[in-house]
């Protein structure tokens, strides 16, 4: 990975003007960015190291190695728009999976409510990303995350035994 540049907690100020939607971020008394973005570049084994930070257009202007001593409001800033960009419900409990028209219908209980997604083929949406943790990416898109199938109630585990 070729890194222009590393840039240190203590460089970085974060504010959200009035009616604006992307946050600004001034970098150490260098440069501005008006409208910012981040993205992680280890969404899943690092989330809260090594973001990338860009400008309006994508274009990166440096990474940040750790969100660790941050201000406390650039923090909540960049931590809110990680949160809205990486948005994975959590899966709680599995109420209702059942195979209907070559699809799999599923109805589970997630951190921010019951909802329910349907998957095509689960050999190509059903992802072990580590040990017990699995991702499931629906066919509209969105992405769901079962943090340990072990930690799942003995009916939710069951069900998922129909897919393994």
């Amino acid at each position: 990975m070729a890194v222009d540049r590393y840039l240190e907690p203590e460089e970085l100020q974060a504010s959200r003007s009035e009616g604006t939607i992307k946050p600004r971020v001034r970098v150490g008394n260098e440069f501005t960015i008006l409208a910012a973005q981040f993205k992680r570049i280890f969404p899943l084994s690092k989330p809260d190291e090594f973001i990338s930070v860009q400008d309006g257009s994508g274009k990166e202007v440096g990474i940040l190695k750790t969100v660790l001593g941050l201000e406390p409001e650039t923090a909540k800033l960049i931590a809110e728009e990680l949160d809205r960009r990486y948005f994975t419900p959590k899966i709680e409990g599995i109420e209702h999976l059942k195979q209907e028209a070559g699809m799999w219908h599923f109805v589970v209980r997630t951190q921010r409510g019951n909802t329910e997604f349907y998957v095509r083929n689960w050999r190509d949406s059903g992802f072990e990303i580590s040990p017990n943790r699995w991702q499931i990416h629906s066919v509209d898109g969105g992405r769901f995350d079962i943090p340990n199938l072990e930690a799942l109630d003995d009916r939710s585990r069951s069900l998922m035994l129909q897919l393994l």
